[in-house]
């Protein structure tokens, strides 16, 4: 008689060893790039650099919504940028988060990156050996699906266009990423597209390759700009519908220039393998100066820059003021050392965005509602935070200052928010940190900047903290934590 053999649990078998397989590889890979070390280029940290008082200056851009007159701008930052190029003789080195003008055909907005485009062309005529380096991201093509305009005409003018290479870094959606890395990536990005793109109806279409690359929402964050003649980090890009947003920026000459050529440098070389052809530092035109610098500046980069934020915050003593100008809050470590600063006396003062609009379209508040919220300002002595008065534009500085009131202050700005994703090097940033007494020119016009937007004396540019809060339901909140939580969040 034979033997009947059950074969019925065959196939369940296998699903569960393919189950347990797909399990294992996406736990390894969560954990790989959650992990990883970065390039050794990233993470950068100069040396510090001493400067005299007039090699360096603050760039403000500030918006004011005015009812009888509409938005006014006492705009600097891009000013700037054109006065840099038009001294350039030898060479313009850009890197550029956003430089298009994606998403303004859903408003009437002031044409900056078409020209910012034309002030480098027509110095690319004036001078045919100018050396120019455009260093970007891949979100001006909306990841592969259209031509970057403002860039490939510069590029077929003879620029160099590198867009930095952002797969090394850490994954900041690790649930969605660890999925797009084990299946979609093999499929590249690009091509036709037939999906409405994001920054509106009127632009190109998207491909859903490049929509599953987008959503690993991470890029080259950076927003510099230098010469032979000197350097400007901000906070602003060249977006046109992000043209009215209020930014700040430092304008620096002098040896600190060496170390913001190599902080390029270093994106030029991980992402290309080389970096023939790019600026060096005997390049760069240094004017004489008498006696010792007074400020003393550093570079810092990617994950260089949160162990500053936090001595910073550490070393703020009771009485001095620490002024924070944000355009997201929300790294947790960040957030308890100010609180911890405002309990030993230190005066902390924070103007934030209510993130309330972005290109057109409403947002939910999150994340400096709800952070502002668990913080509670109101029931904490030495705490303070207000809004900017926003119409459709940002508060899209990024800027700390501690005022020191009889020592040296220290003032840290440039592209990085003050969120997880960002201290965890899941982005390109670069920050300029600087040190100089109190009474120096720089110090003084960033305290005029802060008290100026603090106490509204000739226009309401801020809004007292009860303004908007009633305005962030219990729903979005514990939403906001599920996000934090899961990190599926673009902060």
């Amino acid at each position: 008689m034979k033997k009947h053999t059950n074969t019925s649990n065959s196939p369940n078998r296998i699903l569960k060893f393919i189950g347990l397989i797909f399990l294992i590889v996406y736990i390894a890979t969560f954990i790989r790039h959650q992990t990883k070390e970065l390039p050794t280029e990233l993470n950068y940290q100069s040396e510090e650099y001493t400067l005299h008082s007039e090699e360096v200056e603050f760039l403000k851009d500030v918006t004011i919504n005015s009812v009888e007159d509409g938005p006014i701008l006492e705009h600097e930052v891009f000013h700037g940028f054109h006065d840099a190029i038009q001294d350039a003789e030898k060479f313009i080195v850009l890197d550029m988060f956003m430089f298009t003008d994606l998403g303004a055909a859903e408003g009437d907005f002031p044409s900056i990156s078409r020209d910012l485009k034309l002030v480098i062309l027509n110095q690319m005529e004036r001078y045919p050996d100018l050396n120019v380096w455009i260093i970007s991201d891949h979100i001006n093509t909306t990841y592969g699906s259209h031509r970057a305009a403002r860039i490939e005409v510069l590029e077929e003018q003879g620029a160099k266009v590198v867009y930095a290479d952002v797969e090394p870094l850490r994954d900041p959606v690790p649930i969605y990423s660890s999925l797009y890395r084990m299946f979609f990536q093999w499929f590249g990005y690009g091509g036709n597209g037939w999906i409405t793109n994001h920054f509106g109806p009127e632009e190109p279409k998207v491909s859903l390759r490049s929509y599953l690359k987008l959503l690993n929402t991470k890029g080259n964050h950076r927003k510099v700009l230098i010469t032979e003649n000197e350097g400007i980090y901000t906070s602003a890009n060249a977006h046109d519908p992000s043209a009215f947003h209020s930014n700040v920026g430092v304008r620096v000459r002098g040896p600190i220039l060496e170390a913001m050529l190599e902080a390029e440098r270093r994106v030029v070389s991980y992402t290309l393998g080389h970096y023939e052809d790019f600026p060096t530092p005997d390049q760069l035109v240094m004017e004489a100066q008498n006696g010792e610098g007074e400020l003393k500046a550093t570079v810092l980069t990617e994950g260089k820059i949160f162990p500053e934020v936090q001595r910073i915050i550490n070393e703020a003593q009771a009485g001095e003021d620490l002024w924070l100008g944000m355009y997201l809050l929300s790294d947790p470590d960040t957030i308890a050392a100010l609180e911890e600063a405002a309990k030993r006396g230190v005066n902390v003062r924070m103007i934030l965005d209510p993130n309330q609009k972005s290109f057109n379209s409403e947002k939910p508040g999150i994340p400096n509602l709800a952070v502002s919220h668990r913080m509670d300002p109101t029931s904490q002595e030495n705490m303070e935070i207000r809004w900017y008065n926003i119409d459709q534009e940002q508060y899209h500085s990024k800027i700390l200052f501690l005022d020191g009131r009889g020592r040296e202050s220290v003032v840290l700005m440039g592209a990085m928010n003050y969120t997880r994703r960002s201290f965890e090097k899941n982005n390109l940033e670069s920050n300029m940190s600087i040190q100089a007494p109190g009474d120096a020119v720089f110090i003084e016009d960033i305290r005029e900047y802060f008290n100026r937007l603090w106490n509204n004396p000739d226009h309401q540019y801020t809004l007292d903290f009860e303004h908007y809060q009633d305005e962030l339901s219990w729903f979005r909140r514990a939403l906001f934590r599920v996000q934090k939580m899961a990190r599926l969040t673009s902060f």
